[in-house]
């Protein structure tokens, strides 16, 4: 089984195009956007029409949460309440359902091996902001979470949020699709292994 993974678009509506156009040339079985349609860039409701369009999995990230809750989520993201405000404004009535419906994550079972994929890894997926703090890559936590047993599960866990490509045990950073040095994930499923690669977007 193919699965292509790709996250942080970030209003980059070229981009988005860009990856979706690429993906489609891998001839998937499945691919799975892994959050945070908004933010910086300034075409977020035309990236969030097509994902919405899109016969792909699409889960929140940390941006979709302060879109349909608020800033209030996160007590660091106070300075982002001006810009959450006016995009809410711009949103329809089914967008934001749509938004609201998002899953936090998917599992997924292939040939034996058990797959999870998130935004990022989680604190405590049922609180508000269910995330580990950015701060978690520096000061040793995200390490940590890497290492337990709720994580250890599965044999491959995809994420984005940082922006970087990196693996960690059996978790796996992708990049932003939307920001420079944007790349995709895809990842091959056998019964008797599991292979990845990072590949560059060329928007």
């Amino acid at each position: 089984m193919k699965i292509t993974v790709f996250s942080d678009v970030h209003g980059n509506l070229k981009a988005l195009k860009a990856v979706l156009r690429q993906i489609k040339e891998q001839n998937a079985d499945q691919t799975v956007f892994l959050g945070d349609i908004f933010q910086r860039g300034n075409e977020e409701t035309e990236c969030l029409e097509l994902l919405k369009n899109s016969n792909i999995i699409c889960l929140k990230g940390n941006c979709e949460l302060y879109l349909a809750y608020g800033v209030d989520v996160d007590p660091d993201v106070e300075h982002l309440r001006a810009y959450y405000d006016e995009a809410r404004k711009k949103v329809t009535p089914e967008q934001m359902q749509f938004i609201k419906q998002m899953p936090l994550f998917y599992e997924s079972e292939c040939c034996g091996h058990k797959l999870r994929f998130s935004h990022f890894l989680f604190l405590d997926v049922n609180a508000p902001y269910p995330f580990l703090p950015l701060s978690s890559l520096k000061d040793g936590t995200f390490d940590k979470a890497c290492r337990s047993e709720e994580v250890t599960k599965y044999d491959l866990v995809a994420v984005g949020h940082s922006h970087q490509n990196f693996v960690n045990g059996n978790v796996v950073s992708v990049s932003a699709a939307g920001l420079e040095g944007a790349s995709y994930l895809i990842v091959e499923v056998t019964e008797d292994n599991i292979s990845f690669e990072h590949i560059s977007v060329d928007v």
